[in-house]
Order: C-alpha cells, then structure tokens, then sequence
C-alpha cells in the first residue's frame, strides 16, 4: 500500500476507486501523470457496485448505441491486460437476450432483443435472431415455452469485475500512482486560483483536476441537483448449486438476460468462470425500494433465496439446485433515464464526476477512464463523451 503522505500536489486526483475510478488512476498513470487514488475502503470491497466476481459484457448494447464503442474499446484494453499480467479477465461464449414476443409491462426490459438488433444492424455486430427450438437444442439446460423473442451475440461474455479493479490499481501504483485506502474524502473545493483542494481523513491535497467517481456515495460530494436526481437500490445476487459445473463453463455457456411481462420477472445467468466461485451465479433487479450506501441492508436472508430460486431459477434452468452456494447484495445508483452521469461539476470544469452508471456500467468502464483522461489532459483523442453530460462545462 502507498500513501500519500500529510498533504501533497497531484495532476489528477481520483475520489473513489471502483469500475470507474481504478480504471481512470490506471489510465493516468500509464500515461505518466502524477496521480493520488483515493476509496474509503480496501478496493475491491463488497459495499459498492463493482463486486459479485463477474459482469455481463455486450457490444450490442440495447440500452443505446452511444455504449457501444466503449464496449469494443473496453475489451481491446482487458485483452491487453490479460497479456500484461496473465491474468484471465474477458470470456466471451456468447450471450443470450430473451422477451416476450408480445408486448410487456416493462418499460426497463420489454423489447430489448428488437432494440439490441437495431443497434447490431447499426454498428455490424453479429446479432441473431433465434428460435426457441434453436435455443433448447444449443442449450439444453434452458426451458423455454416456445413464446419467446430471442436474440444471440457471439461476441458477449462475462467480465471478472473484481480481478479487473486489482489489477488497475496494481498496474497504477506499480507506474508511480499513489493510492489512499480506507480514507474519507469530506469535501472537493473549487479553488479560485483554478487548481482543486481535496480533504480526505486529516489531510489535504491539491490537484490540477479531480475525477469524483463514487457511485452511490455520490451524494456526499455532487452538486444537489445531481445528487437529488439519483436513486440507490438493494439488489441481490445468489450462486446456486448445479448438477454438473461443466454444463454451465464459461468456455461455451452463454450469458443470458432474461425479461418477462413485469421487472419482478428479470433474471440475469453468469457462465461460471474458471476457478471461479463454485455455484452459478444469478440474479433479480428491483427499482421500487430505495435505500442508501450507508443504511441498505446487506443481510440476504433464507427466504428471499428461496423465493427467487421458486419463480425464476427452477422455472427457467435445469440443473440448478436450490442449494445456495453464495450470496451477495449490490447498489445500483440510477439516473432518471438509466443512462450515465459523466460531466463537468457546474462550479468548475476542472472537477469531472464520473458516476453513476445505472446498473449497467462495468463493461464500458476501463474504456470510460480512458476516455475521461483524455478528456481532461488531451493525452489523446478519446471516445465521445457528450452523450453522458448532464451539465455544460462553465
């Protein structure tokens, strides 16, 4: 661990090290910037939006296709690191999206395969539309009552979220970046000399820009009317046990997000990745009951297992038992329209904050940090971000 000692000078500090932050300290580094990292716990930690072992990963992503660079650039960058370290970070058997052919209730998820195809034909991402026969015959496991809308991308896959943020920060520090473990950042403050001072524990820094990058803290450092337009909700996610572990390897089972007529019927399935943990990994999304950082309760008890694993496992999957393996609770920090927060602080257009992501962040993220260095140093001409700024630089 480094420190940064009682005060000190930065380039760039960023506040909070996740999917965003670990991947914008890596990028700064890389490129020779005098850089400090900051989290108020041990990244990666389990009270965020950045743990759970593994994260879908699609280039036709239904959600708009202004994602869809970072996507293709995030992979180019994970491949890149799997050749740095030899570290396994990017599987991508496919993936599976599945509706209802008629329409639904939900607005999150009803008809995602028809707009994940308009964003497929749009950019040339291989994107087939399948039948349910075809679906049962390549994946036996899966139970489909032949009423399904169905599409198929060769080219998704699972991320391993968690081994991605260690080995940023690793490859950071290990390129001169300082980095702050278990330290509160308690104010960011315009200077009006242009530079920024941060006071994080006892201490206090300066820097030329910061990136706050906190997710569902945010709202202890954004402007209010960032922080009163976002929404923190308790998701869960379970690893049940399985027949036979080989069925549902990551080498060639397909991811698989699965809607019905209402939110409550979403299911998400994670390939098992090698040496990975022992279960499958599914799970549920809810918007309805809000909660915060600090008061959500990470306790999943027995019956929710039971009572997700009876509507939306055993109904969908053979060969998946009741028994949990694991368990986990994660935050979604959500904008109004599900998209992403990433624009100048309205005080200051030397403050970018850089959450939150909606749930569906991790696999733009290292391409996102790339981007945002660029953005703020000109190190290189970066992807678009403008599609995710909410508020004009001043």
């Amino acid at each position: 661990m480094s420190n940064a000692g009682s005060s000190g000078r930065f380039d760039l500090v960023v506040v909070g090290l996740g999917a965003m932050g670990s991947a914008a300290l890596y990028h700064a580094a890389k490129d020779g910037l005098r850089v400090l990292g900051i989290d108020r716990y041990d990244p990666p930690h389990t009270f965020g939006s950045s743990h759970a072992e593994t994260r879908i990963t699609r280039l036709a992503v239904g959600e708009g296709e202004q994602y869809l660079p970072f996507v293709a650039r995030s992979h180019e960058i994970w491949r890149d690191l799997e050749r740095q370290t030899g570290w396994e970070l990017l599987y991508q058997p496919g993936g599976y999206v599945i509706t209802p052919a008629s329409p639904t209730e939900d607005e999150r998820w009803g008809g995602f395969v028809h707009r994940t195809a308009d964003v497929a034909q749009l950019a040339g991402v291989d994107f087939e539309l399948r039948t349910p026969e075809e679906v049962s015959a390549h994946l036996p496991p899966m139970v489909l009552d032949g009423s399904e809308s169905i599409g198929f991308e060769p080219s998704g896959g699972i991320v391993m979220c968690e081994r991605a943020i260690t080995i940023q920060l690793r490859l950071a520090e290990a390129a001169g970046a300082q980095v702050l473990r278990n330290t509160v950042v308690h104010r960011v403050i315009p200077h009006s000399s242009g530079h920024v001072v941060i006071e994080a524990g006892s201490s206090v820094y300066e820097a030329e820009k910061v990136i706050v990058a906190t997710g569902a803290w945010l709202n202890e450092l954004a402007p209010r009317e960032h922080s009163d337009a976002l929404t923190v909700t308790r998701q869960v996610v379970f690893w049940f046990d399985v027949d036979d572990p080989e069925v549902f390897s990551a080498t060639h089972f397909p991811f698989v997000l699965w809607a019905g007529q209402t939110i409550a019927d979403y299911s998400a399935v994670f390939p098992m990745p090698a040496r990975g943990r022992p279960g499958l990994k599914v799970l549920g999304e809810q918007f309805h009951e809000t909660t915060t950082a600090e008061s959500v309760d990470r306790t999943v008890r027995q019956g929710e297992a039971d009572e997700f694993y009876e509507r939306l496992v055993a109904p969908r999957l053979r060969g998946v038992r009741s028994t949990i393996v694991d368990t986990a609770v994660c935050l979604y920090t959500s904008t109004v329209d599900d998209h992403f927060l990433i624009g100048f602080h309205p005080e200051s257009s030397q403050i970018l904050l850089a959450s939150p992501c909606s749930g569906h962040g991790f696999k733009h993220s290292t391409a996102l940090g790339e981007a945002m260095i660029a953005k703020m140093f000109g190190t290189e001409v970066g992807l678009d971000l403008s599609a995710f700024a909410r508020k004009p630089a001043p």
